[in-house]
């Protein structure tokens, strides 16, 4: 058995199955741990999701901020974006099995044996593993949950502050979810910035989520994310992983075979089907 982890696919369906081709992937023994933006910007977000929910236990999703995107289309939210790539999917006969199927992704997952915790943008620096787990399962619920459509369109209704407010705040939730989904950089005990999102920090005290020391999750696992395709490739840090390579943007998909130490890295190159504004 070999558990590879992928970076951020955004519907580049044939990058995705010339890499697990490159590997020998089998759904019958091994395991795809996917870092989030299944879906978006790319032409074939409609074939990845049908591929990825056929393979059953063999696939490991969590959800990214273009997921999360997609959900709140198809709870009603009105606001597209010129570059979405997604309507065949809200269009398409199965589509309810498809929403319910993501909508039950986690944000986080966790193995203890291997020792790695995936999300799909980043952690909060003052969150240990067990207290993200739990942050992670109320945003969860509320998504799994009969409400589900109720609570994607008033998330990001109010504006998300930049320190986590206390847990009986009605932005707490709102607020977890964009740390798992959008974070990039902050300062070391917390500050959030949202509206950067790429280039340089805004303050000398703000760096990449995973650049700062004493952060406590680091004691409890190592992490493998996506999100930051500016970044490229993260590798070489004995405490995470960063795998978005571009694909979207004419870059590369890039595989990760995380049951081996060191990891094994495996790319294929791609076109573009988007440009970086």
């Amino acid at each position: 058995m070999a558990i590879y982890a992928v970076g951020d696919i955004q519907g580049c369906y044939k990058p995705l199955k010339k890499a697990l081709k490159k590997v020998a992937f089998d759904p019958s023994k091994d395991q795809l741990w996917c870092v989030g933006d299944l879906v978006n910007r790319g032409p074939d977000s409609l074939k990845v999701l049908r591929y990825l929910k056929s393979m059953g236990d063999a696939c490991v999703a969590v959800l990214g901020n273009h997921d999360i995107h997609l959900l709140r289309l198809a709870a009603g939210e009105k606001r597209h974006s010129p570059k979405d790539t997604i309507a065949e999917i809200l269009e398409a006969p199965d589509h309810k099995e498809l929403i319910d199927w993501l909508r039950h992704r986690p944000l986080l997952h966790h193995d203890p044996k291997l020792n790695w915790c995936m999300v799909h943008a980043g952690l909060h620096p003052d969150w240990s593993l067990k207290s993200a787990k739990k942050r992670a399962a109320r945003v969860e619920k509320k998504l799994q949950s009969k409400r589900w459509k109720r609570f994607c369109r008033k998330a990001y209704k109010r504006p998300l502050p930049m320190h986590e407010p206390p847990k009986g705040d009605k932005r707490h939730v709102p607020f977890s979810l964009a740390v798992f989904t959008y974070t990039r950089y902050c300062t070391r005990h917390g500050y959030f910035n949202w509206s950067i999102a790429v280039g340089r920090p805004p303050s000398w005290r703000q760096k990449a989520w995973y650049d700062h020391k004493n952060l406590k999750w680091r004691k409890d696992c190592r992490v493998v994310f996506g999100h930051w395709a500016a970044k490229g490739l993260v590798k070489n840090r004995p405490h995470v992983l960063g795998l978005d390579t571009g694909c979207v943007w004419g870059g590369k998909l890039t595989l990760a075979r995380i049951d081996v130490d060191p990891p094994e890295l495996i790319s294929v190159k791609s076109k573009a089907h988007q440009h970086i504004d």
